[in-house]
């Protein structure tokens, strides 16, 4: 059958083996649509804390504050609270006390913010910005809310907690006049713009200590109360001491396009302050060598019961690594870095992170990063060659690395030796753009929350989760755990991604009889075994199973499998799948289940489609797997002539296979022209036929490839036909959730 060679084609591949995996995702889901976590923090019995900004009208683009706190197994939502005003307002960090109470800061716009009786909200001027601080009890009712600063308007980005139980509040005056106290450490501002560092007591009503000058969007605490900030300046006179590591910070540049017009760049400091906010025990510049391009951008501050602080970021530009970034690493690469507990030294800055660190209580180092491919050196000449997998992750196939169009990026936690910043393990999240945000400890779990741009993350049972959950663009946020101390057998079977097997695209919602390819590690046959009389239920001691229901495998192997998902009830949410072999069971993950998926085979032209001969040469896109009128499969050597009948295929509407298919009403345009459909066919219980007549008018002086667009409908609805763009940054520059250009060669 045709169809089977186009999977042959697209999919029929050979990898080794890996080594066994260094954690495990003990815990993954898509948590919330319209929501974009900001913060995350654990509590002494392992409750999860989230803070960040959530869209409350989806028509004025309004966002408020939206704090969640789930049960340490992530199975249940303990509370739900949302803090907003009539206008926009946006979250800037968390704290949790020792009680379970949950403080959040961050902007308020909103006039009529909430705010309680008795604190030290002051009425706002012209310039509406305020930061605020709200205090939840442990079962999410405010204890107290208010504004900080006076009139002065200002951002808050970063809370912390001491053990007795006073605030410590970080941001950005946007005016010259923010409040300060006698004895505090301060810096006259003229205009606003420099940070301020504030400490309240438990009440929220009295300011112990209100310095300014200094401050960042990081805040950390050692355990002798010593105070540690970061955040990144463009000024070159933020504070600094003598013998510090870096005590001058050098002009930086960034600029896009031809640049012809530069912005100035921002260096990363780190800062540590007595209790009593009086004094700088260091002050220091953590960035490049000199003056240049670029910027240092720091994401987060961790400090050990030793006083080492960690930073994380990305480097724009030269930084002081230890350990050099390796062949290939992106142009902008992350940086993770300890600075000892003197301020003079660095101890080991190395290549990875760079969007959140934390320490645990036993002096394990964790970073969150990302691996995509938007700053890869190679970006603007081979926007399809990915940058190398994170260092410490293992088995990661060319399948489930991104490559700017199906995959985009993926986010990753890290664990890194304390002592001399050797990694030692890496586990990566797979989805088709997740992004890690913040960290945080709880036992032997590091939590990792970040945003995606659609439900196609992996979701482990019993995790929370939207009850219907679609196709497409759907931003929201993510959250997931790994345990270090589960590492996964060397000979278990463990799934890197899972893909449409038309396309190659990332797998979110499924339906019924699609095909679908899992890649990962030893999942079957070291050689690759096709299902010899069609459709089997086991091959060669591999099953896949869906609620268990056995899928119809194709073809298995060490590194993938193509089975086509059983008929799953239209009314089910969700469907359990696992893979079982001869070695074990890989971990049961959760499917959202829908009714209609359609998606185009077609394959990758990764270097772009260069036919000699041809009138015009597109760049990396997708080509059809398409059949010509003489049975020819299409191709720059074999064109369909205009005027011909050509035929393509679609996954994902198997559910109304084989007598239901008329129900599908389905368009076809070639070029500017819209081409006749002559039929529409089950071609198998898996895969539709579409016979559609190339328009006449199609009359190339030379060869060269046409644009395929195809629409399909429902009951009236437009389902949009993949492969779809995941991102609106992509090699071939698609708006997200609008079918990728597919194309089709005619002479």
């Amino acid at each position: 059958m045709y169809f089977r060679v186009i999977i042959t084609a697209i999919l029929t591949l050979a990898f080794g083996r890996a080594d066994g995996l260094p954690g495990t995702l003990v815990y993954s889901t898509y948590l919330r649509d319209g929501f974009s976590p900001v913060a995350i923090a654990t509590d002494a019995t392992g409750n999860v804390y989230l803070a960040g900004n959530v869209v409350l009208d989806a028509i004025t683009s309004q966002i408020g504050v939206l704090v969640e706190k789930l049960n340490p197994q992530g199975t249940r939502q303990i509370y739900v609270r949302y803090l907003a005003g009539s206008a926009s307002d946006y979250a800037g960090g968390i704290a949790v006390d020792n009680a379970g109470s949950a403080y959040v800061v961050g902007t308020a716009y909103s006039p009529d913010f909430p705010v309680t009786t008795g604190t030290l909200s002051a009425t706002f001027s012209t310039d509406p910005r305020r930061s605020f601080l709200t205090k939840l009890d442990a079962s999410g009712e405010v204890v107290f809310s208010t504004l900080l600063g006076g009139g002065v308007p200002s951002a808050a980005q970063a809370v912390a907690v001491t053990p007795q139980g006073q605030i410590l509040v970080s941001g950005t005056p946007q005016a010259s006049g923010f409040p300060t106290t006698a004895g505090a450490y301060s810096v006259p501002d003229s205009g606003g713009g420099r940070p301020y560092l504030m400490e309240l007591d438990a009440s929220g009503t009295k300011v112990i200590f209100s310095a300014t000058g200094i401050g960042g969007s990081a805040i950390a605490l050692d355990p002798s109360g010593n105070i540690y900030v970061a955040g990144n300046t463009a000024r070159l006179d933020y504070p600094t001491t003598p013998g510090a590591y870096q005590t001058a910070f050098y002009s930086k540049f960034y600029c896009f396009g031809l640049c012809q017009i530069g912005f100035a760049g921002v260096n990363q400091y780190v800062t540590k302050v007595n209790p009593a906010g009086s004094t700088l025990i260091y002050s220091t510049a953590v960035s490049g060598p000199g003056p240049g391009s670029g910027q240092i951008v720091n994401a987060g501050l961790a400090v050990d019961a030793a006083g080492n602080a960690y930073l994380t970021g990305i480097a724009w530009g030269d930084y002081p690594y230890t350990i050099a970034p390796p062949q290939g690493a992106p142009a902008f690469p992350a940086f993770l870095t300890k600075v000892d507990a003197t301020g003079q030294n660095v101890v080991f800055s190395v290549p990875v992170g760079g969007a959140g660190v934390q320490v645990s209580p036993d002096g394990s180092v964790y970073a969150a990063g990302n691996y995509n491919l938007f700053n890869t050196q190679s970006f603007l000449a081979d926007q399809t060659r990915p940058e190398p997998p994170p260092a410490g992750s293992t088995g990661v196939l060319p399948q489930c690395q991104p490559d700017n169009t199906a995959f985009v990026s993926q986010a990753y936690v890290t664990r890194v030796d304390s002592a001399n910043g050797n990694v030692l393990g890496t586990v990566i999240v797979e989805g088709s753009n997740v992004t890690a945000g913040h960290v945080a400890v709880a036992g032997t779990k590091v939590w990792l929350a970040g945003s995606t741009s659609q439900a196609d993350v992996p979701i482990t049972p019993g995790a929370i989760v939207p009850s219907t959950l679609r196709s497409g663009p759907l931003p929201g946020a993510y959250l997931g755990a790994v345990d270090f101390s589960l590492p996964g057998p060397a000979t278990a079977p463990q799934v890197g991604c899972i893909v449409d097997a038309a396309n190659g695209s990332h797998v979110g919602p499924v339906v019924s009889n699609q095909l679908i390819s899992i890649f990962g590690s030893n999942l079957g046959p070291a050689t690759g075994v096709a299902a010899p009389n069609g459709p089997a239920d086991s091959l060669s001691g591999v099953s896949v199973t869906f609620d268990g229901m056995p899928g119809k495998l194709l073809y298995v192997s060490s590194s993938q499998i193509n089975v086509a998902v059983p008929k799953i009830a239209v009314g089910l949410g969700s469907t359990i799948v696992q893979i079982v072999t001869g070695d074990g069971k890989t971990p049961a993950r959760q499917l959202p289940v829908t009714t209609l998926e359609p998606s185009l085979f077609a394959f990758r032209a990764n270097q772009g489609a260069t036919c000699p001969g041809a009138s015009v040469q597109v760049g990396a896109s997708f080509f059809l797997f398409a059949r010509d009128q003489d049975g020819s499969t299409n191709s720059c050597s074999a064109p369909a002539k205009a005027g011909s009948v050509v035929t393509a295929f679609l996954n994902g509407v198997g559910v109304l296979q084989p007598v239901n298919v008329n129900l599908l009403q389905i368009a076809v345009r070639v070029g500017r022209w819209s081409a006749e459909v002559v039929n529409v066919l089950a071609e198998n219980d898996f895969v539709t036929r579409i016979d559609f007549r190339l328009p006449a008018v199609l009359m190339p002086t030379a060869l060269g490839p046409y644009l395929v667009e195809m629409s399909v409908s429902q009951n009236g609805a437009d389902i949009p036909v993949g492969p779809l763009s995941v991102a609106s940054v992509t090699g071939i520059n698609v708006p997200a959730g609008q079918p990728l250009n597919t194309y089709i060669w005619v002479s």
